[in-house]
């Protein structure tokens, strides 16, 4: 990892110099494959107030991150900058972790062969007149099936009712927007 640190409107110091270094070589044990990070500190005079602005452009192998920090001591900045970084890179490798694992579980059900040998029955099994839910719970106890799709009175909406294992009713009623 190549770390250039540049000093702007500020006096280039080794301590100030070595502390960027040590913090940014930290990132490493986050991202193993970082080419170049550059780290640019200045100070700036605003309203007869000094302030440390830190900015950093790390780049890594299918990555690149820039971030930029400011405090009132260039120390602090320094710190506050390492921080949004390895929060940046931390994002970006559970946002690469999600991503394989979608497509390694996709992958899996092809080899499985579970998506060409799925069998669909397309089945035209829906109450056809509007029901109430009390009638459509004697028409589920009727045909002796697990669920029921009708056409809610009440509330206008398609609804999904089934028994569940205590023997109780529910009732699932989607709000679609069509």
């Amino acid at each position: 990892m190549n770390i250039i640190v540049t000093f702007k409107h500020l006096e280039p110091t080794d301590a100030i110099k070595w502390y960027a270094e040590s913090k940014v070589s930290k990132l490493e044990k986050y991202l193993n494959n970082i080419i170049e990070v550059h780290v640019i500190l200045s100070m700036k005079r605003v309203q007869h107030k000094e302030s440390g602005t830190a900015s950093v452009k790390l780049v890594a192998k299918n990555l690149t991150i820039n971030a930029q920090e400011e405090s009132s001591d260039i120390y602090s900045a320094i710190d506050l900058l390492t921080a949004k970084v390895e929060s940046q890179i931390k994002k970006h490798k559970d946002k690469l972790r999600r991503k394989n694992y979608e497509n390694k579980n996709y992958e899996l059900l092809e080899e499985n062969g579970r998506f060409s040998d799925l069998n669909v029955d397309i089945v035209d099994d829906y109450e056809k007149k509007p029901l109430k839910v009390e009638e459509a719970i004697i028409k589920l106890n009727k045909k002796k099936k697990n669920f029921i799709v009708f056409k809610n009175t009440v509330s206008s909406r398609v609804a999904i009712l089934f028994k569940k294992d205590d023997g109780n009713y529910a009732l699932i009623e989607p709000n679609i927007k069509t």
